[in-house]
């Protein structure tokens, strides 16, 4: 009898536990993510002084924007996760690669947001 119990106990622990599993997927599928995503893990196979445009754009696909400033291309990779959860962190971020003028990588790194405006589309949207 209290092994039925014992038994019936672990199965109904699992089963609440995989749920929980569950509601996590569920939820992950309704945030709302727009524009390119770049993980420390791609950041990190790109070198500088080597890196070509070809090889950033085998990555991460074409950026977003491109702009030419003081002799320099600029190419911008905006990203915004809205959590679907209340109290969830929000994620909005911009990495930003700097090219020479023969294409060869001088410097990448990540920014807040994006220049000019809101990177929320949802913001934008409303006119906010």
């Amino acid at each position: 009898m209290k092994k039925n119990l014992l038994m019936s106990a672990a199965v109904l622990s699992l089963a609440l536990l995989g749920g929980c599993a569950q509601v996590g997927t569920v939820v992950k599928k309704l945030d709302y993510a727009t524009g390119t995503e770049v993980t420390d893990q791609q950041l990190k196979s790109f070198t500088k002084g080597k890196t070509t445009q070809d090889q950033v754009v085998a990555a991460l696909g074409y950026p977003a924007t491109k702009a030419e400033v003081t002799g320099k291309e600029i190419w911008s990779y905006p990203y915004t996760l809205i959590a679907a959860l209340p109290f969830a962190p929000n994620k909005q971020e911009t990495t930003v690669f700097e090219w020479s003028a023969k294409g060869v990588l001088l410097n990448f790194y990540k920014a807040g947001g994006s220049a000019g405006g809101s990177a929320n589309p949802l913001l934008n949207a409303a006119g906010i």
